[in-house]
């Protein structure tokens, strides 16, 4: 059963899927549901999300270099089967994704062509938006020490946008770096067109904390046409939240 951790914004949806026969949580159209869990598991449950995996899925994780990556993919990949799974109606392996040209994922348009979704991860944390309708785009990223933006330069920035963050003083640097970041990573990730396709048109000062004063949790901010929100985690991460329209209710997830 899931456990709705907190919600941040209140109101009515205008279509409500109801509880499916596998139980997830109702979703309306005005309404978005993040789900977050630990990617970090024991054998026993690692090898039931082993057993969900498409021939795909294997093939991808044989690519992993190490361990570590290898079990979190099979984790990552796992649950999130499992999760929209429960949205669907469908046995985990039976949940069928496709691609765009990009790499985006979709549900293949014969399980639910209306629901939407996008995951992120970092560190051991693992994050899944899900909504109706409209593209989402979510992104978290775990503080680090020593702090991320000691190697800024790795990140691929403008010269504006290094000169910009340089100026701050840690630990202020690298929290405001990685929330600009996430802002534009979910804003590629809605649009699904690639990070190399938006870099220079949007720049990460726009989307910096001290350019907006009203940036706060839960709160609703306009760039490129998506609306930006500030999401809850679990310390020690931070992370955005991107869609087309406004949503009056974000609710929050954590499988048993």
């Amino acid at each position: 059963m899931e456990r709705a951790t907190r919600g941040l914004l209140s109101g009515t949806g205008t279509r409500n899927w109801g509880r499916s026969v596998c139980g997830a949580p109702p979703l309306d159209a005005d309404a978005l549901h993040v789900w977050t869990w630990n990617l970090d598991v024991d054998r026993r449950r690692l090898s039931r999300y082993e057993e969900v995996l498409s021939a795909d899925e294997w093939r991808r994780v044989g690519r992993h270099a190490s361990h570590l990556p290898a079990r979190r993919f099979i984790v990552r990949r796992g649950m999130l089967r499992r999760i929209i799974g429960r949205y669907v109606d469908q046995q985990p392996q039976n949940v069928r994704f496709v691609y765009n040209p990009h790499g985006k994922p979709f549900l293949a348009p014969e399980l639910a062509a209306d629901l939407q979704f996008n995951l992120s991860d970092s560190g051991e944390l693992a994050a899944l938006a899900i909504c109706l309708q409209q593209p989402v785009g979510i992104d978290i990223e775990q503080l680090r020490t020593p702090p991320v933006a000691d190697g800024l330069k790795s990140y691929s920035l403008t010269p504006r946008e290094l000169e910009h963050f340089e100026r701050a003083a840690e630990p202020e640097r690298s929290l405001r770096f990685l929330r600009a970041w996430t802002r534009r990573e979910a804003i590629v990730k809605a649009e699904g067109v690639g990070l190399q396709l938006l870099t220079g048109q949007l720049e990460l000062e726009e989307l910096a904390d001290h350019q907006e004063p009203a940036w706060e949790e839960g709160g609703v901010h306009c760039k490129r046409g998506f609306h930006l929100y500030r999401l809850a985690l679990p310390d020690g991460y931070v992370g955005s939240l991107a869609t087309r329209q406004k949503l009056l209710d974000i609710r929050y997830f954590s499988p048993a």
